[in-house]
């Protein structure tokens, strides 16, 4: 990853308003993070933001980890555990325009039991 730190605290704080809208169950809290037209598996985000909203807070945690980062794209991966008693594996596309860094894409997956540990 060629980048600088700046960089690498924006894509934190980025992921960290989707991480703290799934625990606190507020979409209103992790919309800033995405782009108008992004997607989740394929379809619209309003989507995830109907279902975060229906089910509320969640006793989760989560771990991000940026992937790479190079120009104005990066990709992060971000651990899910317990999220209403499952764990999940993100992966979220980001791309930087004049004003700043968005979550373009998101995919997910049941993550494999138990959820992996990284160090």
């Amino acid at each position: 990853m060629n980048t600088n730190l700046n960089e690498c605290d924006e894509i934190l704080r980025v992921a960290r308003l989707y991480t703290d809208g799934c625990a606190q169950g507020k979409s209103d809290i992790m919309k800033p993070a995405f782009h108008e037209n992004a997607t989740i598996n394929g379809a619209p985000i309003r989507t995830l933001f109907e279902v975060v909203d229906q089910d509320g807070p969640a006793d989760c945690s989560a771990r991000i980890d940026i992937l790479d980062v190079v120009n104005d794209i990066a990709v992060i991966r971000i651990t899910l555990k317990n999220y209403f008693g499952a764990d999940y594996i993100d992966f979220h596309t980001l791309k930087k325009d004049e004003n700043g860094w968005c979550i373009v894409a998101k995919v997910y997956t049941d993550a494999p039991q138990p959820c992996p540990e990284q160090a």
